[in-house]
């Protein structure tokens, strides 16, 4: 990411802090920086489109760090606690296959941000996401499937075997009355991890969690 002062400045620039500031405060005030990227970027994320010059950074921001936590299962649950525990009608009213249209995710990434949603839906205070992150995990499998077996799924990087461990998981260790992926797409996961990364790094991966699936 550019330094921030190369960056064409906004109004609400000043009232949000970069990612790495934010990181180094803790997670919380990670949570807090994605919701007000979320709220400031309103304008090109509803339905009715308006690109307001004055939002572009604060977009980009949002594009880029939305990005960086689909591509890694472990902090895309850094997002879904974002919506789920985000207040005010920005939140309660959030369109997830909306806002991964609107950002510009890749399947892939989308389904790694998804897979957060339907992991531990008890957790969620919002039901209605974990049938929308449903909806995409669905819709976006097959084209996901192919991105992970390429020698890299990711323009600049790629999963290592504990981030894929995580969203095999997700995936197939959801509620066994409703899984989000039926025999066909968990068959179709598994033969596609096992293509990228061998049988050596799968097969502890199934090991764990295969004692969990009825």
């Amino acid at each position: 990411m550019f330094p921030p002062c190369s960056l064409p400045r906004s109004p609400v620039y000043d009232r949000i802090l970069p990612p790495q500031l934010a990181e180094q405060h803790g997670v919380g005030t990670y949570l807090h920086f994605i919701r007000r990227l979320i709220v400031h970027s309103q304008g090109r994320l509803a339905v009715n489109v308006t690109f307001d010059t004055s939002t572009a950074l604060t977009f980009r921001l949002l594009v880029q760090e939305t990005q960086r936590l689909a591509r890694d299962p472990y902090l895309a649950d850094r997002f879904r606690e974002s919506v789920d525990k985000g207040e005010g009608d920005v939140f309660r009213n959030f369109d997830l296959g909306r806002f991964v249209d609107r950002v510009g995710l890749r399947p892939l990434e989308q389904l790694i941000l998804a897979s957060s949603f339907v992991s531990s839906p008890a957790q969620l205070s919002r039901k209605e996401l974990e049938g929308q992150a449903a909806a995409i995990i669905r819709n976006e499998f097959e084209d996901a499937a192919v991105s992970l077996c390429q020698p890299m799924s990711f323009e600049h990087g790629d999963l290592n075997p504990s981030q894929l461990s995580k969203l095999m998981e997700n995936l197939l260790l959801g509620p066994l009355d409703d899984p989000v992926l039926d025999v066909a797409q968990r068959e179709a996961l598994v033969v596609a991890a096992q293509a990228k990364f061998g049988p050596e790094v799968i097969w502890p991966i199934l090991q764990h969690i295969f004692p969990s699936i009825s």
